[in-house]
């Protein structure tokens, strides 16, 4: 997973048994599924310790999920262009869990993360984000999420406590930014299909330069509907074939090179069919 497997070691599950593991299936079929409802309420207009806002996306039953902070929304820029990652539920379950204290005593705690994740492989991936200069001031924070991996562990998923030292490595950050711009909605120009369809055809790897020079429509015109046919503009700070390469790497058919910042120059490759 571009958002969690590659920012942070997660630790290896446990092996379980066959019943555990048909109950864990279960468990998580119920999470994701369009009858569980958040753990947690932020509602608008309230006072809270952070800015908390909303994310549009397709991934969850919802059509949006409801961010704490904007290190969380970041994090959503990871989850929702990774094609791997499908559905993503906010504050999913609420957790009674054994946690350790100092003196070695063990205490009944309890839990709501911040995000649930499925892969599309059928992995199960809980996540929670705190800045690091908040985690430094939680002396038992190391304590507590060794607690939280052993308990999910046993339910088949990896735990994860993520901060800005990892969601907002840059380029990193700004190209899924970018790339989230030019999602595809319905609200898109027309004739978008057809140069999708060009661009999945490009003889590959490439240049996104050589990919907009190469398509036979590469130009965005515009006018207001009360304004004649011959009054229409070319939007220049769009193009349409960007878009299309960003679309198709969301939707997992092309790859983009994420490491440096988005320029002409940046290399597009071709997912192979069995990894598409």
């Amino acid at each position: 997973m571009r958002s969690t497997e590659t920012m942070v070691a997660l630790p290896q599950l446990p092996e379980l048994d066959l019943e555990t593991r048909l109950a864990n299936e279960a468990y998580w079929r119920e999470v994701f599924g369009p009858s569980n409802e958040p753990k947690k309420e932020i509602k608008p207009g309230s006072r809270y310790v952070t800015i908390p806002g909303w994310f549009p996306t397709h991934k969850c039953v919802r059509g949006e999920v409801r961010t704490r902070e904007p290190l969380m929304a970041d994090l959503m820029l990871h989850l929702d262009t990774d094609p791997a990652i499908r559905v993503i539920a906010e504050f999913p379950v609420k957790e009674a869990y054994v946690a350790s204290k100092a003196n070695g005593r063990k205490v009944v705690s309890e839990h709501i993360p911040d995000l649930a994740v499925l892969r599309c492989d059928g992995a199960v991936f809980i996540i929670d984000v705190m800045p690091f200069h908040v985690q430094l001031s939680f002396p038992n924070i190391n304590r507590k999420r060794a607690d939280l991996e052993r308990h999910y562990a046993q339910k088949g998923a990896k735990y994860s406590l993520l901060d800005e030292t990892t969601i907002r490595l840059e380029p990193l950050l700004s190209n899924l930014r970018l790339m989230w711009r030019h999602k595809q909605n319905r609200h898109e120009p027309a004739g978008m299909e057809l140069i999708r369809k060009a661009v999945r055809e490009a003889s590959y790897p490439s240049t996104i330069e050589t990919l907009v020079r190469s398509m036979p429509e590469n130009a965005i015109f515009a006018r207001w509907a009360d304004e004649p046919a011959t009054a229409a503009r070319h939007l220049t700070e769009c193009n349409p074939v960007f878009s299309a390469v960003m679309q198709l790497s969301i939707g997992g058919e092309l790859d983009v090179d994420l490491g440096r910042k988005f320029s002409g120059a940046t290399i597009v490759t071709k997912k192979e069919k069995a990894n598409a």
